[in-house]
């Protein structure tokens, strides 16, 4: 087969964003080239989607993004090989693009929101489809290991495993070498500066933990990290500009590098790094506090709205969650949620093929099924399903369905993967989660949009795009309702414990799943009566606060430590019946940064009930201004029919919780 020559087509999409000289830079992800231009107004939208192979052109993101699909790459490739573009960004310090053209018109045209998703994707797009492949990888490791196929000692599948999880491990150094490009800065003082924070996990002489006088410095928190590797490279990129600029150019060559890692590595490992992993974590208990607030509805939202951010390629500002979410619970269920809304689109395109009348639409439905089917929804979504409105509608109705059953499932991933398509599926499989459920809601968001397609079929005859009057700077529904929640929680007033009775609980009929002891002396109180909204509001699981009278916190089950925060505030342990306990030292604790808390027990550690977990100093605490009210909740809740709170005990090892099942 003569292979095809995309010059010209390079060339038309080239001369149609304003020619060679308005480019500041491209890159590409799956399906669209994303181009930073210097003035997108030059742009002719009309033209480029009359081009063979262009289903569209959008702005978002404050990238001009020409989508092709599945050709994507040659595409990209031709127009690099003729015209030489950079692949970075601006120099935000400067205001040059990296050609040294005038950035500021684009600069100007972009809100906060659409800079953080530019950066986002600018750093992952480069490296989405190795991403793609190694959770292909990882779901063949987890298949062999769950069908016993091959001993995990085997060679052959710990090669696979090898394969397919260091990527993943490694990620700062991935993250590294884009960031760098992002911001401007050497790629191998970026490179070398992620090396020094994956470094500690290689070695077992570093400790978790070691104190810069009463400051603990965790070493072994950063395998995976995304936030604190990209807040460390940009704050490397300034390090490195500033010694640059005032060291002579004959010392340049050594001490640009040695001083840029010494400052920059110190103050990623005291600073930057906690203060990322600090926020990493806060984004992935405000997902979970939102998605458990009920995952029957949050997964049908996600399911139904996911699709929305993919047209305008902000489905990158989303996606990171996913990655800190299994870094910091070790799964997700965000990606369970975007499988069943890739499904929706899908199952619509495919009736697409049945239901269309024109020859040409049954073609491009037909292909963009295959694209479908692979995770890439972007030709069905561009071809047809939003070329027609309904097909675009009926796959969003079918992602929110099954959204909704994954959600309510509690359907969770283990890996992370950038697409998801049923070669991923394995993914899925892991504790307290289910293949089953996962395939079941993509059967059904599948069906449910196939079958509406073929019921109420489209007009052919329509072709004004559902989306075409939308700008990515407007809030969505979703931001808005997001944000009414949070000012209504930020609001709620705090109640105090005398002011709550606990509801009398009727477990007739029910068997008695596991009981939890008191991890610490104090008095149990109410759940709902603990000065914070997140814990109160059950959004993490039923269970109980203790007000300690005592400094030493121990396991309340025989079980194993699932995680143990290198803050030492908090600990979650599986018992060996399945209850998943939180035990949370105080309220917004984290912030201390480990002060006046020593961590006795390490991530995978078995315990017994009464082994001790921690110590803290409660006195310390509470002269910080920090509430010592201790939770202890069961974050897998929705897995059991009644969670039976004790308050009347009063010391550790008392019965505080009785769990039932039916």
């Amino acid at each position: 087969m003569a292979k095809k020559d995309y010059t010209q087509l390079a060339q038309d999409i080239v001369a149609n964003v304003g020619g060679k000289e308005n480019v500041n830079s491209l890159l590409h992800c799956a399906t669209r080239l994303r181009f930073r231009l210097k003035d997108q107004s030059k742009a002719n939208k009309e033209a480029l989607e009359d081009l063979p192979k262009v289903l569209t052109a959008v702005s978002a993101g404050g990238q001009y993004q020409v989508v092709i699909g599945d050709e994507v790459v040659p595409v990209y490739e031709s127009i690099m090989n003729q015209y030489h573009f950079s692949a970075g960004g601006s120099d935000t310090k400067s205001g040059l693009a990296s050609d040294g053209g005038d950035a500021t018109v684009e600069k100007k045209k972009e809100n906060w929101f659409e800079k953080f998703v530019s950066v986002l994707s600018g750093i992952f797009t480069p490296f989405i489809s190795v991403l793609a492949g190694a959770g292909v990888l990882k779901g063949v490791a987890i298949l062999i290991s769950s069908l016993h196929l091959l001993p995990e000692s085997s060679p052959i599948y710990i090669i696979l495993n090898a394969l397919a999880s260091g990527v993943f491990t490694l990620l700062p150094i991935f993250i590294a070498i884009t960031a760098a490009d992002k911001f401007n800065t050497n790629r191998f003082i970026a490179v070398a500066l992620a090396a020094a924070m994956v470094y500690p996990l290689t070695d077992n002489t570093i400790p978790n933990i070691a104190h810069l006088g009463d400051y603990g410095i965790n070493f072994k928190t950063y395998g995976g990290a995304v936030i604190p590797t990209i807040l460390a490279i940009w704050l490397e990129s300034y390090i490195e500009r500033w010694f640059k600029n005032h060291l002579p150019a004959v010392a340049q060559l050594v001490f640009v590098p040695f001083l840029t890692l010494i400052v920059a590595g110190i103050l990623t490992f005291v600073v930057i790094g906690p203060l990322g992993t600090a926020l990493g974590t806060g984004l992935a208990y405000g997902y979970s506090f939102l998605y458990g607030l009920s995952p029957l509805i949050a997964g049908a939202i996600l399911g139904g709205t996911f699709q929305i951010f993919v047209i305008f390629g902000l489905h990158w500002g989303i996606l990171p969650i996913s990655l800190i979410n299994i870094q910091t619970y070790g799964f997700d269920t965000l990606l369970a949620v975007m499988f069943c809304a890739v499904a929706g689109q899908f199952g619509a395109v495919t009736g697409a093929i049945f239901k269309a009348k024109k020859a040409k639409n049954k073609e491009i439905a037909a292909s963009a099924a295959i694209s479908g089917f692979f995770g890439i929804t972007e030709p069905a979504l561009y071809g047809i399903n939003l070329k027609y409105k309904k097909g675009f509608v009926f796959g969003l109705i079918g992602g929110a369905v099954g959204g909704a059953i994954v959600g309510t499932a509690g359907v969770k991933c283990f890996q992370y993967t950038p697409i998801m398509n049923v070669f991923e599926m394995p993914l899925f499989i892991g504790k307290n989660s289910s293949i089953v459920w996962a395939a079941i809601a993509g059967i059904v968001a599948f069906l449910l949009s196939f079958i509406l397609v073929l019921l109420l079929g489209f007009n052919e005859s329509n072709t004004e795009k559902l989306f075409a009057k939308v700008t990515s700077g407007k809030k969505s529904l979703t931001e808005q309702k997001t944000a009414k929640l949070e000012q209504s929680m930020a609001s709620k007033e705090t109640t105090t414990s005398d002011s709550i009775d606990e509801p009398e609980i009727d477990t007739t009929g029910l068997s008695l799943s596991d009981t939890i002891f008191s991890p610490l002396s104090g008095q149990a109180v109410p759940l709902k009566s603990v000065n914070d909204p997140v814990f109160s509001s059950e959004a993490m699981g039923k269970g109980l606060g203790i007000e300690p009278s005592s400094n030493q916190v121990v396991s309340p089950v025989d079980g194993e430590i699932i995680v143990a925060y290198p803050t030492g505030h908090a600990y979650g342990i599986k018992s060996e019946n399945g209850v998943e306990v939180l035990i949370h030292i105080g309220i917004n604790t984290v912030e201390l940064n480990g002060k006046h808390f020593e961590p006795k027990v390490e991530n995978g550690q078995k315990v017994h009930k009464g082994d001790l977990l921690a110590t803290f100093d409660r006195d310390e605490i509470a002269k910080a201004g920090y509430d010592t009210t201790t939770m202890v909740i069961v974050t897998n809740t929705n897995e059991y029919e009644e969670i039976v709170p004790e308050l009347n005990g009063r010391n550790s090892g008392d019965e505080i919780l009785k769990v039932y099942k039916k």
